[in-house]
């Protein structure tokens, strides 16, 4: 989440950001997915919350932003293995129970998935790191044949790359209105797709996909 939208949301509401991803998103991992797909590859810099990592819960019961400041969840030991100290003292809480609680989600347990959201997170960032057309490149929206396939291009010292994003529910073939940027190479994606044929100006993407191309 940029800082212009934290500001936006403290004008607003007065309490700050109240709300983590996954919950908002009713833990939908391809829709969480998509989303922090949207944000590493769109201009400017990414910013994370801590936890955002792992797919953090937060606590409403708190008032203002305390409800995302809860213990960060690193294991499933007492408190989510960041104290050792008697629950009652910690400074704020740690999420005990349902979907979000650290016994379900924590750091120790997803490093060892190799699925996990916290692998899939270090994935993209190495991909972005890649990639500096995203973030520090010229940028434009490209237009596609599906409305609900969002593109843009960014350049960057005459290099370019191509980010896709279905936001639609279902799967879709999508195809580039710009005849320049017919020989694209996969990158990075949801899922593993067979390899653009570049006689052929179609793009299979699936439901909540992503697909990031190098032009070439």
């Amino acid at each position: 989440m940029s800082s212009s939208c934290i500001k936006l949301a403290i004008a607003v509401f007065g309490k700050g950001v109240r709300r983590r991803l996954p919950p908002m998103l009713k833990g939908d991992k391809r829709r969480i997915k998509l989303t922090y797909s949207l944000l590493f590859s769109l201009p400017g810099t990414p910013l994370l919350r801590y936890g955002e990592e792992i797919g953090m819960g937060e606590d409403l019961s708190l008032e203002g932003r305390n409800s995302v400041r809860t213990v960060m969840q690193w294991s499933d030991a007492t408190n989510g293995g960041f104290s050792t100290a008697s629950s009652d003292v910690l400074t704020r809480p740690v999420i005990k129970e349902g979907e979000y609680g650290y016994k379900r989600v924590n750091v120790a347990e997803q490093q060892r998935d190799p699925n996990s959201l916290i692998n899939w997170m270090e994935h993209i960032i190495r991909i972005r790191k890649q990639c500096p057309e995203f973030g520090s490149g010229k940028w434009q929206i490209l237009e596609t044949d599906q409305p609900c396939v969002f593109a843009h291009c960014c350049e960057w010292e005459g290099s370019s790359a191509i980010a896709l994003h279905n936001l639609g529910d279902r799967s879709c073939t999508v195809t580039l209105k710009f005849d320049e940027y017919n020989h694209l190479i996969d990158i990075f994606g949801d899922s593993q797709y067979e390899p653009l044929d570049i006689n052929l100006p179609s793009i299979p993407i699936e439901a909540y996909g992503y697909r990031w191309f190098r032009v070439k």
